[in-house]
């Protein structure tokens, strides 16, 4: 990883020494500043997305006619930090619908102990005319229903762990249990 930095950053120095003619284009500098990097935190809130899935989606746009609440299924998160998951085709024509809208999902599962919350702007990509057109993580979506392709821009993002449980006192936990014998 050192070297691939050492040899762009020669590149660059290559580049920038070069002297610019009037007629000659200016070298596209922006190569060099979208370089790939592995930001540890949105790594970990990939992995926790695709961990839970699940999610319950809240429209939060003021429009009349409007994505309703889901429950929706993350299909992943990219390199731009943007959320890509499935919701159930609306009751009312696609069309009609704001394409763009705020939303916020909460990921939850009973057997973790922790949730994420995203909220973001939203926006409508496609339809998908089978659920089963997307990998495996439309497993837990009936075939029959037609799914509705959404990303969303991530501009919040929640991770909670509750806490712990705490230990109790020794008389808290005798009282307890005099409790329960007794009832």
């Amino acid at each position: 990883m050192l070297w691939d930095n050492a040899e762009i950053l020669t590149q660059l120095f290559y580049i920038l020494q070069q002297p610019i003619r009037e007629m000659e284009l200016v070298p596209d500098l922006n190569y060099f500043f979208k370089l790939p990097v592995m930001d540890s935190n949105l790594q970990f809130i990939r992995e926790k997305i695709a961990d839970l899935q699940t999610a319950i989606m809240y429209s939060m746009s003021d429009s009349l006619i409007k994505v309703p609440n889901d429950i929706v299924t993350a299909v992943k998160v990219d390199e731009e930090g943007q959320l890509w998951f499935l919701s159930h085709l609306p009751s009312q024509p696609l069309k009609e619908c704001e394409q763009s809208f705020p939303a916020r999902l909460k990921f939850f599962r009973k057997e973790r102990n922790f949730f994420v919350e995203v909220s973001g702007k939203a926006t409508i990509v496609s339809m998908i005319p089978s659920a089963g057109n997307i990998d495996n993580y439309t497993a837990n979506m009936p075939e029959s229903k037609i799914a509705v392709l959404i990303k969303m821009t991530m501009s919040n993002i929640e991770y909670v762990e509750p806490e712990a449980q705490r230990a109790k006192p020794k008389w808290q936990e005798l009282a307890q249990r005099i409790y329960s014998w007794i009832f």
